[in-house]
């Protein structure tokens, strides 16, 4: 609280007494004094006020103005004076002066602010009223325009005033209605347009007619004002109470009135109704001075706008640009504020809308179309004669009542354009007030009709030989673009969209016949209504466009919603309800021996077409189809040249795959021989002991050989080319399989692989290497995808048995990039691919889902970015129980005692070890090294086992096997083959034909040895 004089008490006395409003602030800004004179500025008591902020009370404390000059004398400063708005107790604003003085202490210190106030809104509107005295005379000296004078009167009443609303109003309270000249502030939104006020009891009607100003605390509580029921309740909903209106007098004659609102009830001084007054004495003066120049100025234009109307409708020949000027000029000539212009149609009877001065008015106006039947321009047009009506209103020709009352339009003048005894046109004129024409307007406007008569006529043969010219010009156009393109699509969107131009359309489509189901569908759309049109879909026979298929000839229909010679389809005649069309024309399209499609056109209600718009329209489709025959013609030779590509591309792929099969059959023998033998006697030396610092080099030996062998077994599983082979399969194993291809690269990729191998899983009946191939294919598929997206990723591959246990379901998940939503349903058609050109064949996915097919089972792909699954499921097989497995353990052996064993083999190495086996186990061992010297050997000698290279120089394993058991068919019985070359398709044929024993290499002793045993037990 700030500390004032030690005699406070004397001071408060002192303040008390004080006429000026006084309040006193501490540091914080809290009242600590408020005298009585601030009570009555404020209405706010000091009991109230005195230990509350400030700010809180009133918002006149937290002026941005105010404010600073409050800290600054709290500073010890005396700053100057500013004046403030602010707003009374009674709402009225009034302009006060703050000045602002430290508030000492008996020691000199500052302990708060005095802030004094004093009333200055007279001061202020003399001021305003000085400087709108002196706008409003700059206004009528510098300028004549209407306009800008009351433009600058309603904005100065605003500011003199302190209004929220003014207005400029003229009438003599003699018609119905005051005409709202111009209005600012709350209210110029409804009335800026067409506004008008009706002559009644209120303000504005009682100071026209006495001549007075009227003042009102309240419009609708003043008892000495009466308003209509309509007028009253206007008032109650724009919300308006204290109201002022001066006349606008001028000599001895009242023009109108000035008239201000406030949204709120206060009175109004003498010096605020001396003021507006003033404004309504110079507004008046303004209004006359601006009506006899614009009265001066109008005959003048008038007389130079017929001079140019003489020589602008003399050389025009575009009937749109002729009848708007024809429209402008007829205002200029007749001060009308609405000039429209109607086309007559002498044959159907009707008047089209084609041009307007006002066209933003126009655009809420229905009916565009009329017959002669309807309105005052139907009885123009029916008598041929001009008709004039006061009070449209009023008069039971009115078309639309809510329009005219909308826009104020009040009377009618309509003209007939004639030339001889056609009909051309009518020439309608519409007003706020009642159209008064002298004998020499008329006379003008007869002149005036005259040549427009003759203008119009000229125009039309213009715009026909336009037409024409234009018709040949655009045939000519779509002729060359036709035959420049052999794509359907671009052929049907040139058809459609010449068409449409040709006869104006609303909307033109090119149907084609579906040879699945005669049913028509939209090829290409064009113009305002195409969206409808595109959605369209007709049987054989329906439409406008079926009957043109069926019957091969032209269709029309002046209403196709209600030709009942028309069938159409209950969504479709929805959909054509919901279009701005009705009229219909359908041409087919035929070619030498069938019908192809339909041109459909839709034309807005009331549209004809003249026997030489048919005939063109015939014309082009003509051409359409005969270019619609050339694009098919050029797309079955594509095709047979996409096809033969497609053949050559089989071709190569089969040849690289043949070339692949050689060449790792010949790769697999060659290793398979070498690794025979460090298997096998690694596997030999392991079975003995041996000093342990060779055991583990050897183990690695062996394993590493292990290694090489399983890729070999790999290669050779992959290029292996034999018919199906249908046996009992677990999946987990081909996968495992198919991923030892593919891991080292895999890792190089930076991919890792996840495996999710359900335990148990039941067996499949599949051929295995069919099986691996589908796997092989879905991995480079994922692994391809991947890097093409980015570096690195993860493939999951997963194993599941269905709820039901009949189906055993295998997933190859990647994170790669996914298949585009629009290649998603093509990605197992053979050829497809996303791949660029030269990157693929197209045929992986495609021979997959054949494999699967073919297996009884279903392969499936879902992708979105980020995530594709490519889902494979196979029946479990049905003796799935019968095949349990056995417990590993080791081979029985069998020993060789007294038995005699012949070992063909090329392979020097190979030889040996097998020489090596069967000698320690007993047996005696007789070698050849090709089928030759092997054939030769069992003649002479009967064997207890034969061991049998496939593929040898000198004689190979087949021919030998014949031979032999031709001689002796036992034989057969007694043989192992052993080999490093099951891709050879002949081979495996042979052996498989055979029935015999049957072990790849490089293989183990211990195998080695089992088979002997099964052979010769």
């Amino acid at each position: 609280m700030a500390r004032g004089p030690k005699n406070h008490e004397g001071v408060r006395g002192l303040l008390d007494n004080l006429n000026d409003a006084l309040v006193i602030l501490d540091p914080a800004l809290e009242v600590v004094e408020w005298n009585p004179a601030m009570e009555r500025l404020t209405g706010v008591r000091s009991t109230d006020a005195i230990g509350r902020s400030a700010a809180a009370i009133l918002p006149l404390f937290r002026d941005t103005t105010l404010v600073p000059l409050i800290r600054r004398a709290l500073a010890g400063e005396t700053p100057n004076a500013v004046e403030l708005p602010h707003t009374a107790g009674d709402d009225r604003v009034v302009w006060l002066k703050a000045r602002c003085v430290p508030w000492r202490d008996d020691e000199g210190t500052v302990t708060g602010t005095v802030v004094f106030f004093d009333d200055v809104s007279d001061q202020q509107r003399h001021a305003l009223l000085l400087l709108a005295m002196e706008a409003i005379g700059q206004s009528l000296t510098s300028s004549l325009d209407l306009n800008e004078v009351l433009d600058t009167i309603v904005n100065k009443a605003l500011e003199v005033m302190g209004a929220e609303s003014a207005m400029v109003v003229l009438g003599d309270a003699t018609a119905p209605e005051f005409r709202v000249m111009r209005a600012a502030g709350r209210l110029s939104a409804q009335y800026a347009p067409v506004g008008t006020i009706p002559v009644g009891g209120g303000p504005v009607s009682v100071a026209v007619r006495e001549g007075r100003t009227v003042t009102t605390r309240n419009v609708l509580t003043d008892t000495r004002l009466w308003f209509a029921p309509t007028r009253r309740s206007d008032i109650e909903r724009e919300g308006f109470k204290a109201t002022a209106a001066a006349p606008l007098a001028v000599k001895d004659r009242i023009l109108g009135a000035l008239v201000v609102h406030y949204w709120t009830e206060r009175t109004f001084g003498s010096d605020e109704t001396a003021a507006l007054e003033f404004l309504a004495k110079q507004a008046a003066i303004a209004i006359r001075n601006a009506s006899i120049y614009e009265a001066e100025h109008a005959e003048a234009t008038r007389i130079r706008a017929l001079t140019s109307v003489n020589r602008r409708i003399s050389s025009a020949l575009e009937l749109d640009q002729l009848l708007r000027t024809i429209s402008d000029a007829a205002a200029e000539l007749t001060g009308a504020r609405l000039v429209t212009f109607w086309l007559a149609d002498e044959q159907r009877r009707t008047l089209s809308f084609t041009s307007s001065t006002m066209p933003e008015m126009m655009e809420s106006y229905s009916p565009t179309i009329m017959t002669y039947d309807q309105g005052g321009a139907g009885w123009v047009a029916r008598h041929r004669e001009p008709l004039v009506i006061d009070d449209m209103l009023g008069d039971e020709r009115l078309v639309n009542r809510a329009w005219t009352e909308r826009w104020g339009i009040r009377s009618f003048a309509g003209y007939p354009v004639l030339a001889g005894d056609e009909l051309l046109a009518v020439m309608s004129l519409g007003h706020t007030e009642p159209l008064r024409f002298g004998k020499d307007k008329f006379d003008l406007i007869d002149l005036f009709l005259a040549q427009a008569a003759i203008a119009i006529q000229n125009a039309r043969f213009f715009r026909e030989a336009k037409r024409r010219r234009d018709v040949a010009e655009v045939l000519a156009r779509l002729a060359r673009e036709l035959t420049s393109t052999l794509e359907v699509e671009p052929i049907a969107k040139l058809l459609a969209r010449g068409a449409a131009e040709l006869v104006n359309a609303r909307a033109a489509g090119v149907f084609m016949v579906e040879p699945e189901d005669g049913s028509l569908r939209a090829t290409a759309t064009y113009g305002a209504d195409a969206d409808v049109m595109r959605e369209l879909i007709f049987k054989a026979g329906e439409g406008a466009v079926g009957r043109a298929v069926a019957d091969r000839r032209i269709v029309t229909s002046s209403d196709i919603l209600s030709d009942p010679a028309i069938h159409l389809a209950a969504w479709v005649r929805e959909r054509i309800r919901s279009s701005g069309y009705r009229v219909v024309v359908a041409v087919p399209l035929l070619t030498h021996d069938r019908v192809i499609g339909a041109l459909g056109l839709g034309a807005e209600p009331g549209s004809t077409y003249s026997r030489e718009e048919l005939q063109t329209l015939e014309a082009l489709a003509d051409q359409a189809a005969l270019a619609f025959e050339n694009a098919r013609l050029y797309a079955s030779a594509r095709d047979s040249l996409v096809r033969l590509g497609e053949k050559q591309v089989q071709l190569v792929q089969a040849a690289k795959m043949s070339a692949l099969g050689q060449l790792v059959s010949g790769v697999a023998h060659e290793l398979n021989n070498p690794l025979s033998v460090i298997v096998g006697y690694g596997q030999l030396l392991l079975a003995r002991e041996v000093p342990a610092v060779v055991l583990r080099p050897i183990e690695l030996m062996v394993s590493q050989a292990d290694r090489m062998a399983k890729i070999v077994r790999n290669l050779l599983l992959f290029a292996r080319q034999r018919p199906a082979e249908r046996t009992t399969v677990n999946m987990n194993e081909v996968l495992e399989q198919t991923l030892a291809l593919r891991i080292n690269q895999l890792t190089v990729s930076g991919i890792a692989v996840e495996k999710k191998f359900a335990r148990g899983l039941p067996p499949v009946m599949a051929d295995p290497h069919q099986l691996e191939q589908v796997f092989l294919n879905l991995l480079l598929n994922a692994e391809q995808a991947m890097l093409e997206g980015k570096t690195g990723g993860r493939i999951v591959l997963n194993t599941t048995v269905s709820r039901d246990g009949r189906m055993v379901h295998a997933e190859v998940i990647d994170d790669g990039p996914g298949i585009p939503q629009a290649a998603l349903p093509h990605v197992f058609e053979p050829f497809f691919s996303t791949k660029p050109v030269g990157s693929g064949t197209g045929l992986g996915l495609s021979v997959s889902y054949g494999i699967v097919e073919e297996h009884g089972g279903h392969l499936v792909v879902e992708s979105r970015p980020g995530r594709t699954i490519f889902r494979l499921e196979l029946p479990v097989a049905q003796t799935a129980a019968a095949h349990r497995a056995v417990p590993a353990g080791s081979p029985m052996i069998v020993t060789g005692e007294g038995r005699i064993a012949l070992v063909v083999e090329d392979e020097a190495s190979v030889l040996d070890l097998i020489v090596t086996i069967l000698s320690q186990t007993g047996w005696r061992v007789d070698v050849a090294t090709g089928g030759r010297e092997g054939l030769e050997r069992v003649r002479q000698q009967r064997y207890h086992l034969i061991v049998s290279d496939i593929r040898m120089p000198d004689g190979d394993g087949e021919s030998f096997y014949r031979a032999a058991t031709q001689d002796d068919p036992a034989l057969g019985q007694r043989f192992i083959f052993i080999t490093g070359d099951t891709a050879n398709r002949e081979a495996f044929s042979f052996l498989k034909d055979a029935g015999v024993m049957i072990l790849e290499k490089p293989f183990q002793p211990t195998y080695f040895l089992d088979a002997v045993r099964r052979v010769t037990s």
